[in-house]
């Protein structure tokens, strides 16, 4: 082959090449042109909503607190003693008065006794003194020295029964015994515990409210309060004092509640979450799924109406939110009554975006329907 055909050869490889390479943008411009032409148009996306409502709602106090006894005493003896008796039934009440323990008491009886037979021989002494001051003329300091030893032997006398008494420990008032380690035959020291009488006829709860709600609250208000014991059952009772005081550390102030206790059920000890429902209230509320949460901040998606009927535009609203019912929040800022939230849908949309309502009458009719046809 000449040259002069090889050169031939190779320009018109190199323009059939230049055609093609030139021709192809061409062509897969106008393919992506027409498959745009003909993409079906975007349909809005459905969503749920519900429209925020004016309710009345309770303000609600929430607290914690730990019960006491109305009443509660240590039963410790005045002496050191041997026990001789006792009666402490743990978890039985007991009747005021009642013996709970008796030491030995021995030489308080026979100091009692001494102390009787001294106040009978003043006594005569003195009755003596009388007959004899009218015919022998007896001096009248002799008469007032028998007087006095009359009085001291009568002293002794009552200090020999208040010891004697002192072995004998007796419940102060009605209520029930705590456990006690302590037996017959027992030695106790003067001042030691050897139980706890609590009056359980009704507790007292002690908790710490915020200070913004001091003047909130008065004594006799009602307060509902439960315990992990008793699950689903509420104690109810009424604000029996409140602190007049406000600590500043922690920017609240004591009250103390009082629950009748009846059935004695209710222990001195018990943790227990205390509520106080104050004054209702108008509250503008959306249900709870509309609320959404970014970077701490709550809001809820708004629908307004859009140009086309039946479709509407999402508008994203910070909120400020106030207190939460069973299914709702209150909202104290951002939304009127009447305003439209979504409540389903809400991961699916974004602001701006087009969407329209799903007819819930229809759809829950198809779904009677439905179960009818199925036998459900």
């Amino acid at each position: 082959m000449t040259l002069s055909k090889q050169i031939v050869i190779v320009a018109i490889v190199a323009a059939v090449g230049g055609a093609g390479y030139y021709s192809w943008p061409v062509a897969k411009t106008d393919a992506a042109s027409s498959k745009a032409a003909f993409k079906a148009p975007r349909q809005p996306g459905v969503v749920e909503a519900s429209a925020a409502t004016v309710q009345r709602m309770e303000r609600v106090i929430e607290a914690v607190g730990t019960t006491r006894a109305v009443r509660s005493v240590e039963i410790a003896p005045l002496s050191a003693g041997r026990v001789v008796e006792s009666q402490l039934s743990q978890g039985t009440e007991v009747q005021s008065r009642s013996l709970l323990i008796a030491l030995d008491s021995v030489v308080e009886k026979a100091d009692v006794l001494e102390a009787k037979a001294r106040l009978e021989e003043a006594s005569r002494a003195l009755q003596r003194s009388d007959s004899l001051t009218a015919s022998s003329g007896m001096s009248q300091a002799a008469i007032d020295n028998l007087k006095a030893q009359t009085k001291i032997a009568r002293a002794q006398l009552e200090r020999a029964n208040k010891r004697l008494e002192d072995r004998f420990l007796r419940a102060p008032f009605s209520g029930v015994v705590s456990l006690s380690d302590i037996e017959i035959g027992s030695r106790v020291k003067a001042g030691q515990v050897v139980a706890v009488l609590d009056d359980l006829s009704g507790v007292l709860v002690e908790f710490s409210v915020p200070e913004d709600h001091f003047g909130s609250l008065g004594s006799g208000d009602a307060l509902t309060a439960q315990a992990a014991a008793f699950p689903g059952r509420k104690f109810t009772g009424t604000i029996d004092a409140i602190d007049t005081r406000i600590d500043t550390a922690s920017r609240s102030f004591k009250v103390r509640g009082f629950i009748k206790n009846a059935d004695r059920s209710l222990p001195a000890g018990m943790f227990m979450h205390v509520s106080i429902a104050l004054k209702e209230s108008e509250s503008l509320v959306v249900p709870e799924e509309a609320l959404m949460i970014d970077q701490g901040q709550p809001f809820v998606f708004r629908l307004d109406p859009a140009k086309d009927p039946g479709l509407f535009r999402v508008d994203k609203r910070a909120v400020a939110i106030g207190r939460r019912g069973f299914g709702f929040v209150e909202l104290t800022d951002g939304l009127n009554p009447g305003d439209e939230v979504v409540t389903r849908g809400t991961q699916k949309v974004r602001p701006g975006a087009i969407v329209k309502k799903r007819d819930l009458a229809n759809t829950d009719s198809a779904n009677a329907a439905h179960s009818a046809g199925t036998g459900s």
